[in-house]
């Protein structure tokens, strides 16, 4: 996987993933802080503005989007505590 900050695109191989502006955000956060577990909150922080609601369950489904898109294994959840990226 391949991140370009500047372009705000994404590759896996030479396939260049479509992503949300949300999913590239949290995808974005987890590998700026590659092999630490980011927290609900932390990411949540992240990825939505202060005027603007969340959803209980949105990260979660920002999160199931991305592993479709990118792979099942890259995010890994940490019970309890949150999620983790390792590249």
């Amino acid at each position: 996987m391949r991140i370009a900050p500047s372009k705000q695109r994404v590759w896996v191989g030479d396939t260049v993933i479509e992503l949300s502006p949300r999913e590239y955000r949290i995808l974005f956060q987890l590998v700026r802080n590659a092999g630490k577990v980011m927290t609900r909150t932390q990411l949540e922080d992240g990825i939505y503005d202060l005027d603007g609601g969340i959803e209980s369950n949105a990260l979660e489904v920002h999160i199931h989007h991305l592993r479709k898109k990118l792979g099942e294994n890259i995010i890994k959840t940490i019970r309890g505590v949150g999620y983790l990226i390792e590249i």
